[in-house]
């Protein structure tokens, strides 16, 4: 999901280090930047008995009337969320009650409102929760926080916070709106459906169950492909480089989100991947340092890629793992331009002075991009080598409305440790390798040793020769073939 992008949560069963103070107030949970509509939600502009307060003059109702149907089904059209895909990338672990407003709501919407519900001459179309979820929308479109800000209906919510919990039902895709408003794969999860189908980062969503999605948003998407265990969905991708869509039928199941795997390869080199940065991922990544270390690993391959992110505490927890006690992990500002550090800390494990690879892709987003950028930064043993991340960089603090439902608000934006934003920007590999259509990233299982076959994964066996050669912690090694493609 990761989500985010993601959140500044803390652990329902640890702390974050004693250097980091969060920037926002003590009623927001803050989750990572890239999630889901649909059930009865408050109405803001009415006070708590649920009646009309008193109201401007209006110029007309049957004008202001068709006015506002207009403007209703314009706004349901607006709605743009960043999934973490069907796991969402920023979890909301506990909503917080909503800060009381800065100011009222313009008397305006209340009439509005009030002159639908008295005068609009077909009243059984009239829906209050999708009439309050469309003018959210609209509201919080005119932000241009497109992919983060975000109106989650208690559904949504709900699912949001399971996103990271460890456990859910779905097929195991993580999707966001791209610029061209179209529904695109981030990253599949780890022994879902989806990555056992060969859904890949990139596909582009065009049918769920024979209906076109075209213009709709994830939001809208999400609860047609989410559903009950055993059930099945029919799922239509476009691909770059192929001439026809792909279809793939997914049985929904639980997916278990454990997020840390790893191995041990060749030349005493440790193999962990980090799914997506869930809750107790820092733990889990210490056990399989320490393992990986107990088994005789003298140099490692830490792998990001297509790793939505997750909470930002674990975030921190996961960066101090490979980056000297004390360094920047990332800077947050808030919205005065005040900037923060939050320093790495001590804990039960660390690679030290280890060779170190670090693999990122298109897919590796909000936490795994700070937890990259801040090692290329400040470990001078680690070469980041793949493509270009997806550059989220909002965190985004949730607000419960009441009756389950959210509001998702950026209030802080990430940088790396040198100050450079990662929204829309992402973190650069210091080497450019891709990885060939015809391959997929190799997900180590523990205490399993792959086969020759399972290693066909391009952007390894470049990382394998730049540790074999010595090189790593160069920011650029020379020796090897070139890279397959480079962005």
């Amino acid at each position: 999901m990761s989500t985010p992008d993601r959140p500044l949560s803390t652990h329902d069963t640890g702390e974050l280090p004693t250097e980091y103070t969060p920037a926002v107030s003590e009623d927001q949970n803050p989750v990572l930047g890239p999630y889901q509509p649909a059930s009865p939600a408050p109405v803001p502009w009415r006070d708590p008995a649920n009646q009309p307060r008193a109201r401007r003059r209006s110029k007309g109702s049957s004008r202001l009337a068709a006015w506002m149907l207009g403007g209703l089904i314009m706004l349901s059209a607006v709605l743009v969320a960043f999934a973490g895909g069907m796991l969402t990338e920023r979890a909301v672990r506990a909503p917080q009650a909503a800060e009381a407003a800065q100011g009222d709501a313009p008397s305006s919407i209340d009439r509005a409102w009030q002159l639908v519900h008295s005068q609009y001459v077909d009243p059984s179309v009239i829906d209050d929760s999708k009439m309050t979820e469309a003018a959210i929308d609209g509201m919080l479109t005119t932000l241009h926080d497109e992919g983060h800000t975000r109106y989650l209906t208690p559904e949504e919510a709900h699912a949001e916070s399971e996103s990271l919990s460890g456990e859910y039902v779905g097929v195991g895709v993580q999707v966001e709106t791209n610029a061209d408003n179209q529904i695109v794969v981030v990253a599949p999860i780890d022994d879902s459906p989806a990555m056992e189908a060969g859904i890949r980062a990139g596909d582009i969503l065009t049918t769920v169950d024979g209906r076109d999605i075209s213009g709709m948003s994830v939001d809208d998407v999400l609860p047609m492909i989410r559903g009950d265990e055993g059930t099945q969905v029919t799922l239509v991708f476009q691909r770059a480089g192929e001439a026809q869509p792909l279809s793939f039928t997914l049985t929904r199941r639980k997916i278990a989100t454990s997020s840390v795997s790893w191995t041990m390869l060749d030349g005493n080199i440790g193999v962990v991947r980090l799914s997506q940065f869930s809750d107790g991922a820092g733990d889990d990544m210490e056990k399989a340092i320490n393992a990986a270390k107990a088994a005789g690993a003298t140099s490692f391959i830490f792998d990001l890629r297509n790793d939505p992110g997750g909470y930002i505490d674990e975030a921190l927890h996961v960066g101090s793992l490979f980056v000297p006690e004390g360094s920047v992990i990332f800077q947050s500002q808030v919205r005065d331009g005040t900037r923060t550090p939050h320093n790495a800390t001590s804990f039960g494990a660390s690679t030290g002075d280890l060779p170190l690879i670090v693999l990122i892709n298109q897919g590796s987003a909000s936490s795994s991009e700070i937890v990259a950028g801040a090692i290329q930064q400040n470990n001078p043993h680690a070469t980041i080598i793949g493509e270009t991340t997806f550059g989220t960089g909002t965190v985004l603090s949730s607000y419960d409305l009441g009756d389950g439902s959210s509001l998702l608000l950026g209030t802080e934006l990430w940088l790396t440790p040198d100050g450079q934003l990662i929204k829309n920007e992402g973190i650069r590999p210091d080497v450019l390798v891709g990885l060939p259509e015809d391959q997929v990233p190799f997900v180590p299982i523990s205490n399993h040793t792959p086969t020759t076959d399972e290693l066909h994964d391009n952007q390894l066996q470049y990382s394998l020769r730049v540790i074999a050669s010595g090189q790593a912690g160069q920011d650029n090694p020379t020796f090897g073939d070139p890279p397959s493609r480079a962005r």
